[in-house]
């Protein structure tokens, strides 16, 4: 209690100007910028903080449930945008961020409410209405849902995902006509809809169409997106389906090379394998499946038929008794037995299973099919289920994707495809690590070594050790957040000496770079420099702060302040941009074998579209550093961007080979242009 009581007064008097009172304007800053960096808790702090000094205030409690969205806590979002709009009625973000939240946990009817309430004040929204006829189709009010559609596809006849959307509605309809009609029309608009080319070549498939038309829908979905093992499998199973086994097997063995644990593809990589008589290794691969899944009937099945061709009766019966035990009405189990006791010489045995066998295919009826799809019920075919090549769900490609209109919304679908190649992010100095921790020596393949960071470290003067890294970590636990606010407590004690030093205006620029406050860390900094004007850390520390707080404000500008003129946050940006490469080269000036700063300066430079000034960038810092992973991937992608192929491939081979594994989707989509 007493710890709690003492990080929220902390987090008070960092933000108090000289005449008390909270700067809530900028507590809010600082909130948003943790909330662009999907540091939820951390924000949720910052606008805790401004919901206790004003609490009639309505954008903190919206601010507050964008990041309790995206930590998955749908019912503390809805409670949060609930108190939003009993303050504020015409904010759209909090009916839609509540509508959305609604409709995870599967409150459809109450989510269409809050759409129609956000349509109010946005009229003929696209985002929303479809996001309305989703949770209209979700809701079972068809009639709506289509209605909804032909008004999204009146006003905006060229958005493919809406005839995507309406294409799903068909198909829960049963209408699988007018759903290919429609994913046709969205793939003449964008041919390069996966979700339009998966859902085309399902219904081809699974109603008799061509199959190699189904076939090319399905290559071009992968060509898109690589690395969608269902996409493969599928494929597989369609290429099995053209007598194309060798394909089939490829694409089973891609998915397994890639995801060793997929009991799918290695199932039917053994029942193709068993097909080309090749049983010792299908008996592997259905020993891999046993052992990750060892209740999977239908493995045991395949397992006791390849076990029986090889001649071992005993380990065949023992497989054959587990799949009787668990469905002792399967006809096909009791045959294979039979079949297993009479290679065995067990002539009573093998006669007991036979007719037993004979008696349930002699009582055999057909059955309709549970609502549960259970496909191991007696009235179905079973042995052809125990037999057939499985495929796998392709949900969430045939299922449309919500769309936001507030960029913090992330969709739950979209946050793990991970098909688009980003650059490498900058490095900067940090306590934190993505995926380590202080005590892990693991920590040092993620850091680059820095002369002037050792010698920080090796001299104690600040609380903790500082690395170099470009893998920053997000908040997860209060207790993080809480030690650096009580960090800046302690500075500020530090720093009202007579003398201050620059070391302790760094250290506490450190605190306030990790709780995502660069306006404070960049004025601490300035001091710093004023002390020691030949700090290099500081100088590459402030173009940290200054190129995180340019993100952020470009990624909140239009929710900010809709009134800004574009002209005015381009002359902005480019201020911003010119006082980050000032300090870059600063800080190189005084620490010339600085390799992350050149490394810096190129990324930046590449996100301008300057590929000639970026490429000169990452050749110094190579120059410096030959192992800087990521240096090799970003100079690739600037090479690429100008066309060059053979250096792009040259130094994205070299980036997968120091351990940048996206270096290889990258390979793929240059060989593929």
């Amino acid at each position: 209690m007493k710890t709690g009581l003492l990080s929220l007064l902390i987090l008070i008097t960092s933000f108090l100007p000289a005449h008390g009172q909270l700067n809530t304007d900028r507590v809010l800053t600082v909130g948003r910028n943790a909330l662009y960096f999907e540091d939820y808790v951390l924000s949720i702090q910052y606008f805790n903080q401004v919901i206790r000094t004003k609490p009639y205030m309505a954008q903190p409690y919206l601010l507050r449930a964008l990041a309790k969205y995206n930590l998955d806590d749908f019912e503390g979002a809805i409670a949060d945008a609930t108190l939003a709009i009993e303050r504020n009625p015409f904010l759209p973000d909090a009916w839609e961020v509540r509508g959305v939240s609604r409709q995870c946990i599967g409150d459809n009817r109450s989510a269409i409410t809050d759409y129609a309430g956000a349509l109010q004040l946005l009229p003929h929204n696209r985002h929303l209405l479809f996001n309305m006829a989703i949770a209209q189709s979700e809701s079972s009010d068809y009639e709506a849902a289509d209605s909804t559609f032909a008004e999204l596809i009146r006003l905006y006849p060229r958005f493919d995902n809406a005839y995507v959307g309406r294409a799903q509605l068909h198909l829960t309809r049963g209408d699988t006509l007018a759903a290919n009609a429609d994913l046709t029309r969205a793939l003449e608009i964008n041919a390069n809809s996966s979700q339009a080319l998966v859902m085309r070549s399902v219904i081809t498939a699974q109603t008799g169409g061509d199959l190699h038309d189904a076939l090319a829908d399905m290559d071009q979905a992968i060509r898109l997106q690589p690395a969608r093992t269902p996409l493969r499998i599928n494929r597989a199973v369609i290429r099995y389906r053209l007598d194309d086994i060798n394909g089939a097997l490829e694409d089973f063995s891609h998915v397994i090379e890639s995801d060793p644990m997929n009991t799918t593809a290695l199932y039917n990589r053994a029942l193709l394998r068993a097909e080309l008589n090749d049983n010792d290794r299908a008996l592997d691969d259905l020993n891999r499946v046993l052992a990750i899944t060892p209740d999977d009937h239908r493995a045991l099945y395949n397992r006791a038929v390849i076990l029986a061709e090889k001649r071992d009766t005993d380990a065949a019966l023992a497989d054959a008794d587990a799949v009787i035990a668990a469905y002792p009405d399967l006809d096909a189990a009791y045959s294979l037995r039979a079949h297993i006791h009479q290679l065995a010489g067990h002539t009573a045995q093998a006669r007991n299973d036979s007719r037993k066998a004979q008696a349930l295919m002699a009582a055999y009826k057909p059955a309709e099919k549970t609502d549960s799809g259970d496909s191991y019920t007696p009235a179905d075919n079973v042995t052809a289920r125990f037999t057939a090549l499985l495929t796998q769900s392709t949900d969430s490609d045939t299922e449309p994707d919500q769309q936001f209109n507030n960029s913090s919304i992330r969709g739950r679908v979209q946050d793990h495809r991970g098909d688009g190649i980003d650059l490498q992010p900058i490095y900067t100095l940090s306590y934190y690590v993505e995926g380590t921790t202080a005590e892990n020596n693991g920590m040092l393949d993620r850091t680059v070594y820095v002369r002037d960071v050792a010698d920080i470290n090796d001299a104690r003067t600040l609380r903790y050790a500082v690395y170099m890294t470009n893998a920053l970590p997000a908040f997860t636990r209060d207790e993080e957040i809480n030690r650096h606010f009580e960090s800046i407590q302690r500075y500020g004690s530090i720093l009202s000496a007579p003398s201050p030093r620059a070391i302790d205006y760094f250290g506490r620029a450190m605190d306030y770079v990790t709780i995502r406050n660069y306006a404070a860390a960049i004025e601490d900094l300035n001091k710093a420099l004023a002390v020691t004007p030949d700090f290099a850390m500081a100088y590459f520390l402030r173009s940290v702060a200054r190129y995180r707080q340019l993100e952020a404000r470009k990624g909140t500008t239009d929710e900010v302040n809709e009134s800004v003129n574009e002209q005015t946050i381009n002359a902005h940006n480019r201020i911003a941009v010119e006082m980050i490469l000032s300090d870059l080269d600063r800080a190189t000036e005084y620490s010339p074998s600085l390799a992350p700063a050149y490394f810096n300066r190129g990324t930046l430079l590449l996100q301008m579209h300057d590929y000639a000034g970026a490429i000169d960038a990452f050749n110094k810092a190579i120059e410096i550093d030959p192992t800087l992973a990521p240096a090799y991937f970003n100079r690739g992608y600037a090479h690429f961007s100008t066309g060059n192929r053979d250096a792009a491939t040259a130094d994205i081979s070299r980036a997968g080979q120091l351990g940048i594994h996206t270096g290889y989707s990258l390979l793929k989509r240059m060989q593929r242009q």
